[in-house]
């Protein structure tokens, strides 16, 4: 074997080794966030409840691990974009990029605020600094500025995982099945965030849980693929 084909071997093996390790890494960070903030048990529409649960939890750390985690997927799923050896795969990869860095960029100032501002808020609270009637219009006001921005960040990161989903699947390097779970998990995502975003009657976080639940499976399978891959 000539030495450049030794080479391309060897940034091919990284490529795909250091992929996988990451996508992992960014399932697993954003696992133990979503199991620290405990967000299914959060008292929707009660500051003070709000509050309480905040201050029950390790909260800010928490939302550092999500953030951290949705950084490994915003650098892994391009250099698994570009280890798909279909040119064509390739470029639907590529185009999924600036989805990826778009969403992940609102998803990190997404947790940022809410993370930040609501965890500053819950100690001031707790400290007396303010009173439950001000931390409560302080909360509202916190949570409307959130609550686009989060849904939309959903709405977005299923767009991009979906175009990741769909190369993998046209490149035939990922199981079929794997590749479709991730593109009915990531549509899913996408269209229950999208119908959050526009305040449909229907929509509900509970109905976009399941899906991207199925997304965090997808990734794993995909972390698992690409360290085979450049173990082979």
């Amino acid at each position: 074997m000539s030495e450049p084909v030794e080479s391309e071997a060897r940034v091919r093996r990284f490529r795909t080794g250091s992929a996988g390790t990451i996508v992992l890494l960014g399932t697993a960070l954003t696992v133990v966030s979503q199991f620290l903030q405990r967000r299914g048990d959060i008292p929707r529409g009660n500051p003070v409840g709000v509050f309480d649960h905040v201050l029950g939890t390790p909260w800010l750390a928490a939302a550092l691990l999500g953030i951290l985690g949705a950084l490994c997927w915003a650098v892994a799923f391009p250099a698994a974009g570009r280890a798909l050896r279909d040119p064509v795969s390739r470029v639907v990869a590529r185009m999924a990029d600036s989805l990826m860095v778009v969403a992940v960029a609102l998803f990190a100032v997404n947790y940022a605020h809410d993370g930040f501002g609501g965890g500053m808020l819950a100690r001031r609270w707790a400290s007396g600094e303010l009173e439950a009637g001000v931390a409560a219009g302080d909360f509202r006001v916190v949570e409307v500025l959130v609550g686009g921005t989060s849904v939309l960040s959903q709405a977005l990161l299923g767009l991009a995982l979906g175009g990741y989903a769909l190369a993998m699947l046209r490149g035939r390097q990922y199981p079929r099945t794997l590749s479709w779970l991730g593109v009915v998990a990531a549509t899913g995502w996408f269209l229950l965030g999208s119908a959050l975003f526009l305040r449909l009657p229907w929509a509900s976080f509970e109905l976009l849980l399941p899906f991207a639940g199925l997304a965090m499976v997808w990734t794993l399978g995909v972390g698992i693929t690409l360290l085979r891959s450049s173990a082979s």
